[in-house]
């Protein structure tokens, strides 16, 4: 099973998608324990008028009684995959320590 994509995930391009499942694989998760919303933010014009693509992401891993929710941002310029890896691999050193 893959990752459950909900709320306004159309609007991602499909790579991005297969990156966020290749990381959560490389990781060693298993994808279906994960689900992602995606909430679209109202643009600000920017100096070009033109809206940024902006976008709110609430990654949740259903493991455990308590499951964590993780919110990032996306859109231009945003690199949300990444700093959801950097952002796992850092909560799995900690809990290794421990």
């Amino acid at each position: 099973m893959r990752v459950e994509w909900q709320g306004d995930h159309k609007m991602l391009d499909e790579s991005v998608k297969q990156d966020f499942e290749r990381e959560v694989e490389r990781l060693g998760h298993d994808p279906s324990q994960y689900i992602v919303v995606i909430r679209r933010e109202p643009g600000v014009a920017g100096s070009d008028r033109l809206l940024p693509l902006r976008y709110k992401v609430h990654i949740t891993r259903l493991v455990g009684s308590d499951p964590e929710t993780l919110t990032l941002s996306g859109g231009d310029g945003k690199a949300w995959v990444a700093q959801f890896a950097k952002d796992a691999t850092n909560r799995a050193r900690g809990s290794s320590r421990q």
